[in-house]
């Protein structure tokens, strides 16, 4: 039987890639708030993550759909052919396979809640496209 837990995002630990090569490529952090190897839950990984100024997540994709919901800063997505700009209350839907990069525009850095319907982060296997 899952049991609820609350989880304070600021008691947690900031994260990142563990390649060096991407991680200078792609300065992007991230703290995961949910997900089935750090808690018990099932279907779902939300996490928070943090696009510093200047700076993007490399254009990549994943077999998951994904979606994020922009809570400060602001930013520039380009999803295959679809593009747009990111501000506080966006919200974005992240079909499967889909190539796709976020840039922060902004002169602090872009801050967005992502989602996957998967049981662990793990289960997630980011490719770079670029």
């Amino acid at each position: 039987m899952l049991k609820p837990i609350i989880i304070d995002q600021s008691e947690l630990e900031w994260e990142s890639w563990e390649d060096p090569n991407i991680a200078a490529k792609s300065p992007v952090r991230w703290k995961l708030l949910i997900s089935s190897d750090r808690c018990q839950s099932s279907g779902i990984v939300t996490g928070i993550a943090e696009v510093s100024p200047d700076t993007s997540l490399l254009l990549h994709h994943h077999e998951p759909e994904e979606t994020y919901y922009v809570i400060s800063g602001k930013g520039y997505m380009k999803i295959d052919d679809c593009e747009g700009q990111l501000e506080p209350g966006t919200a974005v839907f992240i079909p499967p396979n889909s190539k796709h990069t976020v840039s922060c525009t902004g002169t602090e850095p872009l801050v967005f809640i992502f989602t996957f319907a998967r049981d662990s982060f793990d289960q997630v296997e980011y490719i770079f496209d670029a």
